[in-house]
């Protein structure tokens, strides 16, 4: 099923600003994302390897230190630990043989138990940096690299490990900080972007809008100024025919011919100036009345029931539910005109055609329906969408020989947008199709319960 629906309210060169309005703010803001996220990366990489290095030349240091002290540190598990005058934002833990923890360096007072339990959750084989968070409830979180490395005597006796380790809070926060200002500027050129960028997609748009609005003019006009030399050769060819029996069989068919070809450039001329209208909006507004919905219908199945039985077809009415439209009621008629003559063209002989009409709320909104149902050729799915395009014939052959200018549909659906209103197409290869017009009772299409 295909629901083609209106948006009157909204012009399509403004759709089509909107949309490259909001393609090139995506491309930006993409570019923007993965550029804050690279240089978010990158920045962090290289903090993490500088830091790791200063790291690891502490360390070494504290391993030469520890085993020049070798001696002291097994012999005399009870000696004070010895304190370092380093800079406060380092650490140094000794983890000695008997698995006690000697303390030369803290980051800050305090945290020595929460310290030890990063430090035992720590594979001193791996020799690696690791980054830890500490965050106790009572206390400031502290964002600590840790290495490690395990210390043999000359003998190759295990003497303990040192673990090494730096306060990164201070970097941490400020890497947090580079990155939210630099998404807050990115969000900042965004917004400027997406406001620079509407006004030259607008400026860009004029020439084209100009261009569109003259065309339409011309074709309005065209049609207007082909009314009269059509309306001359009618009158010619009115003489023509009073004339007919004096005419040689070539001439009759000639004059058939004629009458044919006449016929059909006078609908292409009425279809075009019924477009251009409805393109500047002059009819949607105009001529609105009231007309019994039930009347109207009957009316419409007994003026297309003379064609129909050229082909033995029946067309018929599935309601007759009597209340009042109030709308404008030449485009309806034409709207519904349109889709019964392409029932009638495309459905076999002996085919029925039926026509139903209801009322129903729909999200509480209340919503009037028309449906046209035929078992005809039906309609590929491929196509359901293109059919509504102007100039678009399904059978490009067939279409021809029957006069069809490929613009009924094209029409149709103008009146349908005039009404705000949507196409539900419903149909299937060699089973049929059913059209179902759903306008919204508003202003511009209203149904009176009858008085």
């Amino acid at each position: 099923m295909l629901d083609i629906q209106s948006k009157n309210e909204t012009s399509l060169f403004h759709q089509i600003s909107k949309r490259l309005t909001f393609f090139n703010l995506r491309i930006l803001m993409i570019f923007i994302i993965l550029f804050n996220i690279s240089v978010g990366v990158v920045l962090s990489f290289y903090i993490y390897l500088d830091q790791k290095s200063d790291l690891i030349a502490v360390l070494k240091a504290e391993v030469k230190e520890v085993k020049m002290n070798a001696s002291s540190l097994t012999t005399d598990n009870n000696t004070t630990p010895r304190k370092h005058n380093r800079k406060k934002v380092y650490f140094n833990y000794f983890l000695n043989k008997n698995n006690e923890y000697e303390i030369y360096d803290e980051t800050t007072p305090g945290y020595t138990n929460d310290i030890e339990k990063v430090l035992n959750k720590i594979n001193s084989n791996q020799n690696k940096a690791v980054i830890k968070r500490i965050a106790p409830h009572d206390k400031e979180e502290l964002n600590l690299m840790i290495v490690s490395e395990k210390i043999f005597d000359s003998s190759n006796h295990y003497i303990g490990t040192i673990y090494s380790g730096k306060d990164l809070s201070s970097v941490v926060y400020l890497i947090k900080q580079f990155i939210s200002i630099s998404f807050l500027l990115s969000i900042i050129f965004c917004f400027m972007a997406y406001y620079f960028g509407k006004k030259i997609t607008s400026q860009a748009m004029e020439p084209i809008i100009k261009s569109y609005k003259e065309q339409q003019e011309f074709v309005e006009n065209a049609s207007h100024e082909l009314r009269t030399p059509l309306s001359v050769l009618q009158a010619g060819i009115d003489v023509l025919n009073t004339e007919q029996d004096r005419l040689s069989d070539f001439g009759k068919e000639t004059l058939s011919d004629l009458k044919k070809e006449l016929s059909d450039t006078r609908n292409l001329v009425h279809q075009l100036l019924f477009l251009a209208r409805l393109d500047n909006k002059q009819i949607a507004k105009a001529n609105i009345e009231e007309f019994r919905i039930d009347t109207f219908t009957e009316q419409t199945q007994k003026a297309w029931q003379y064609k129909a039985t050229e082909k033995k077809q029946h067309i018929h009415v599935m309601n007759e539910e009597q209340f009042i439209v109030k709308a404008n009621q030449e485009s309806f008629k034409q709207l519904i005109s349109i889709f019964v003559d392409n029932a009638l063209k495309y459905s076999s002989e002996q085919s029925t055609i039926s026509l139903n009409y209801y009322v129903m709320i729909e999200k509480k909104a209340k919503y009037f329906f028309f449906e046209i149902i035929d078992n005809g050729i039906g309609i590929a799915p491929e196509l359901q969408e293109k059919i509504f395009n102007r100039f678009f014939r399904i059978e490009e052959h067939r279409s021809r020989e029957e006069g069809n200018t490929g613009l009924g549909l094209s029409i149709a659906k103008s009146i349908i947008d005039s009404f705000n209103g949507e196409i539900i197409v419903n149909s299937e290869l060699g089973k049929g199709s059913t059209f179902t017009i759903k306008i919204p009772i508003s202003k511009l299409f209203q149904v009176i319960k009858n008085r």
